[in-house]
């Protein structure tokens, strides 16, 4: 009598190659095993052999189950990155602990506190265009974002004072590259000449930084509404504030988390607008009564805006899939695995299924005007206990600043050249950060 194995059929072994189409390209491999051996499929990864699933039914037993089931999954690739303390990499009453300190300042009131902030960068970043100059969208939504987080999380204004800590947090990201998050023997100095010693210099610079930062604000955090502010202020049930070398990862996760994500999301929508020109001039028409520098809580009401935002996470999640490990035995989709397993739900295989969005490669805003997608159906930031806290803020940041840009200005393409998702370092974007060219001020009319 034959048992059924353990694990769910997938390619075999893992391999450099498996691993550099897991790295290049997460979507297409995923999508590839799928198809060839169903769902849900084994992938040999760098964290292991992993079960994967993209239907809505194995993410919901995932997302529902009860979070002591699992322990973080991704350390290997993103412990570099934010550091041992940082939330994405915790467990059990730590995990919750942290959330529950760090939830506050992403909700209500005080979120919205920071859209006029939005608004205005977003206009202040494009004043230096001119007619007919050409430009990457993403430098362009990057510097916005990152200015985002460096008001809004450290509550900087001094110019001097953002400049470093774009100066320094461009050249960390820039040093964590796809190589050094896949290969482990990679990460050792070779004598301080490698690039795993290159990017410990930029965790040092920006290290020094944040002792900075944190050594200048204790203590005066009252009568501030920046979020480091509050996270200074925060008590746990026993009184106890977070400790510096926790804050200090903490920051650097909201750095990544809250910066790379939106900005990559609004230059994905900006390419995917000026390649659908009749998709364009409903946004602009829906736009065009709240004048040039829109307020941020009119653009939040407006529909065709939002889904013009989630189609492009639809299509283009930022994060791929989002992982979990089994502290004990666990059951997916009819199927028993062991303890210590990993786990991951694939959102670039959900967001593409043909019976939940039609033409699933189109972008069609409509889609999400038309019905409402379940939290296993859509879910660009990750789901359960483990939900990103950063994504009311992310698409209230991407609502205002798209809108703003889009309302404010005409741009068109600068070439046919479609784009191509690459892996960025811990995200991944578009190949060539969408390349525009700006056309003036919007004065009346459609683009």
């Amino acid at each position: 009598m034959s048992t059924q194995p353990l694990l769910p059929p997938g390619p075999l072994g893992f391999t450099p190659l498996q691993t550099f189409r897991f790295m290049r390209d997460a979507t297409g491999f995923m999508r590839d095993c799928s198809t060839r051996y169903g769902d849900p499929f084994t992938a040999p990864l760098p964290v292991g052999n992993v079960v994967v699933t993209g239907d809505p039914e194995g993410i919901r037993e995932i997302f529902s189950a009860d979070p002591a089931l699992f322990e973080p999954l991704g350390n290997l690739i993103l412990a570099p990155a934010v550091g041992d303390n940082s939330m994405l990499l915790l467990g059990g009453q730590r995990h919750k602990r942290e959330r529950k300190l760090l939830m506050p300042p992403f909700h209500g009131e005080r979120m919205r506190a920071y859209g006029q902030m939005m608004r205005d960068l977003a206009l202040e970043a494009t004043g230096s265009l001119r007619p007919g100059g050409a430009f990457r969208a993403q430098d362009i939504t990057q510097a916005i974002s990152l200015e985002v987080i460096i008001h809004a999380v450290f509550g900087i204004d001094e110019p001097e004072r953002v400049r470093r800590y774009r100066e320094v947090f461009a050249s960390y990201m820039e040093s964590y590259t796809p190589l050094l998050m896949a290969a482990r023997p990679l990460r050792r100095s070779f004598g301080g000449m490698g690039p795993w010693a290159r990017f410990q210099r930029h965790v040092a610079v920006l290290d020094q930084l944040l002792t900075e930062e944190l050594a200048t604000r204790r203590g005066h955090e009252e009568g501030h509404i920046d979020i480091l502010s509050m996270m200074l202020a925060a008590r746990d049930e026993d009184g106890q504030p977070m400790k510096d070398e926790e804050l200090k990862d903490e920051l650097r996760t909201l750095l990544i988390a809250g910066h790379e994500t939106t900005a990559i999301g609004m230059a994905w929508a900006l390419y995917h607008l000026h390649r659908n020109p009749e998709t364009l001039e409903r946004l602009v028409a829906e736009l065009a009564p709240l004048g040039a520098r829109p307020e941020p809580e009119a653009l939040m009401k407006l529909p065709y805006l939002g889904a013009v935002c989630d189609e492009s996470l639809r299509l283009h999640p930022v994060v791929a899939v989002v992982g979990r490990r089994t502290r004990v035995p666990f059951t997916l989709r009819g199927r028993e695995l062991p303890a210590g397993t990993g786990l991951m739900a694939a959102i670039c295989l959900a967001h593409v299924d043909p019976k939940l969005y039609p033409e699933p490669d189109r972008f069609r805003p409509e889609r999400f005007l038309e019905r409402k997608f379940t939290p296993f159906e859509y879910l660009p930031f990750g789901g359960g206990a483990r939900r990103c806290i950063g994504a009311a803020f992310a698409q209230y940041e991407m609502r205002v600043v798209l809108g703003t840009l889009l309302a404010a200005h005409r741009f068109s393409l600068a070439n046919d050249k479609p784009e191509r998702p690459v892996r960025r370092n811990v995200t991944i974007g578009p190949g060539r950060g969408v390349e525009l060219v700006y056309q003036g001020p919007r004065q009346g009319g459609l683009a």
